[in-house]
């Protein structure tokens, strides 16, 4: 290969990160990209705790967003704890990476996470 079809090729390339980047949410893509299984620098973490699975309507929710999963797990674990199972025998958790909000047509807020590990 010549530079010329070098330079094309680089050229073609950025042009192509360019264009999927700028399709939808370029950050939510990023972080799927590279952090398949915890969260990117700028997404926090939020830790949904159910004390009892037989209760499944009781559910406990971090207040702030954690830094990475294993920060949510050490918060979680210590929730349980003081509930006495700190072996998460009779509750269960999700970690809730990164959520994205969308507007939706009735001018209100709705999104998802994107992504949930345990």
């Amino acid at each position: 290969m010549n530079k010329s079809m070098i330079r094309r090729a680089v050229l073609a390339g950025g042009i192509a990160i360019l264009a999927a980047a700028s399709y939808g949410s370029p950050e939510r893509h990023i972080a799927d990209a590279i952090w398949t299984n915890d969260a990117a620098p700028w997404e926090g973490v939020t830790a949904v705790y159910m004390p009892d699975r037989s209760k499944p309507n009781d559910i406990v929710i971090s207040d702030t967003d954690l830094s990475d999963v294993e920060a949510c797990r050490a918060y979680v674990r210590t929730m349980a704890a003081e509930r006495g199972d700190p072996d998460l025998k009779k509750g269960q958790y999700d970690c809730a990476i990164g959520f994205y909000s969308e507007n939706d047509d009735n001018g209100g807020v709705s999104g998802e996470y994107r992504l949930k590990v345990n």
